[in-house]
């Protein structure tokens, strides 16, 4: 079976299975090679391209503590902005703004809206706690943590 690789897909693709969509740039790899890249691939290994347009191995670098951090936190703060928009979309958030504002709201609408904002409070301050956890954390207690079912976030 004629196997080729793709530089500019980063992928491999053969004549019997792709037919004419095989890339202009595709180079033919032995059975082995192939079988050589897949093997290193599925032990963390990454396939790129040589200077010569040919796939090769090399090693993926590990995230530093720093950078796990970072993305953990990145995740914390996506998981509040999804829990803040389940408990109250923005423009709801801007009509109780608006309406505390203007004076136009009825009493229970006030009280919906305070209970709406006191619940967006309590996501924050989850996020803050569970931030200030993760910039202590190690990278094992990073890959432990389940954002999504954090203790710390309120019951929704």
């Amino acid at each position: 079976m004629d196997i080729f690789f793709s530089p500019g897909a980063c992928a491999f693709f053969t004549p019997a299975l792709h037919g004419d969509a095989v890339p202009a740039d595709a180079v033919a790899i032995t059975a082995d090679a192939h079988r050589a890249l897949i093997e290193g691939q599925s032990q963390g290994r990454a396939i790129i391209v040589d200077d010569d347009g040919r796939p090769c191995l090399a090693r993926v670098a590990q995230p530093t503590l720093t950078q796990l951090r970072a993305q953990a936190i990145a995740r914390t703060k996506r998981e509040a902005a999804r829990r803040i928009e389940a408990v109250g979309p923005l423009w709801r958030q801007m009509n109780d703004i608006r309406g505390r504002g203007a004076g136009t709201v009825t009493d229970a609408e006030a009280q919906a809206a305070a209970i709406r904002f006191a619940a967006i409070d309590a996501i924050r301050a989850a996020s803050n706690a569970i931030e200030a956890d993760i910039a202590t954390a190690t990278a094992k207690t990073l890959k432990a943590i389940d954002l999504a079912a954090h203790p710390l976030w309120p019951v929704e």
